[in-house]
């Protein structure tokens, strides 16, 4: 690791993480390990499809780095660290502890968090808007399977750069971007999760699912994807000065963007 993996630790308020997928093949857990090891918060929420029984049903995969990012979760709940897990439809097994505690980290279906500057947040999968993204079941189908085929590529296209001393780079975010179809997915997605903030009465809303990660305020609510862990590797940081940061992690790390607080909250 370059600059990311000899920074000095940073401490915020909160962190956002979701789509970790530990147990799939294709999940950057060196890269994952690293930020954790680097990121101190008082809060980490994890939200959604944190580890992958979907993938491990399908076929055993746990090699050391992925033991090691889910115990140094249990780690950071033990110490002090509030660990808050909104399980996904990968993991949604999990969804059965909803209001109680595992080892020391709380679970619940959604949740909503208060933050001092931004106001009521409400923290969710995103999986409850898939029929508003799939026409049908055909349609998920080929998406799952094109899908699995854009990260081997993703995987090899970056094993190439690192030989040439290049940073990561997102095949699948790149596709996305050219794809009018996929925008409009992702259009009609942060639609139903606003939609959603607005009739919790809350100010915000955080999600992940569809793994496109980003922070933005949309007709005045504040919208927050964390994006994973298999192709952005990125996460969200809530710093003490109420900044919030959407940062990518792998060789170097770096912000996609920062948003201050538009208002003090009471």
């Amino acid at each position: 690791m370059t600059s990311a993996a000899t920074s000095t630790n940073r401490y915020c308020r909160a962190i956002w993480l979701s789509d970790l997928h530990l147990g799939e093949k294709h999940c950057r857990a060196d890269y994952l390990l690293s930020f954790l090891k680097q990121h101190h918060s008082d809060f980490l929420f994890l939200v959604g499809d944190v580890i992958d029984m979907q993938a491990l049903n399908r076929r055993w995969y746990w090699p050391a780095a992925h033991q090691q990012v889910f115990q140094l979760l249990v780690d950071k709940a033990r110490s002090g660290t509030r660990v808050i897990y909104v399980p996904g439809n990968h993991d949604a097994t999990m969804r059965r502890f909803d209001g109680g505690l595992v080892d020391k980290i709380e679970v619940h279906r959604e949740y909503i968090y208060d933050s001092p500057s931004h106001g009521k947040l409400l923290l969710i999968h995103g999986d409850e808007f898939d029929r508003q993204l799939c026409a049908s079941r055909f349609d998920a189908w080929l998406g799952d399977n094109a899908y699995d085929l854009v990260l081997l590529l993703n995987r090899v296209w970056n094993a190439g750069r690192r030989l040439f001393g290049l940073p990561y780079q997102s095949v699948a975010r790149t596709l996305k971007q050219c794809s009018s179809k996929a925008e409009s997915a992702m259009q009609r997605f942060r639609t139903a999760a606003l939609q959603r903030a607005t009739n919790a009465h809350v100010a915000g809303v955080v999600c992940g699912h569809i793994h496109h990660p980003e922070l933005q305020y949309l007709q005045g609510q504040l919208y927050i994807n964390t994006g994973d862990w298999v192709e952005n590797c990125t996460a969200v940081l809530e710093h003490r000065d109420g900044r919030l940061e959407l940062c990518h992690y792998s060789e170097v790390e770096r912000p996609l963007s920062r948003l201050v607080p538009q208002q003090t909250v009471a």
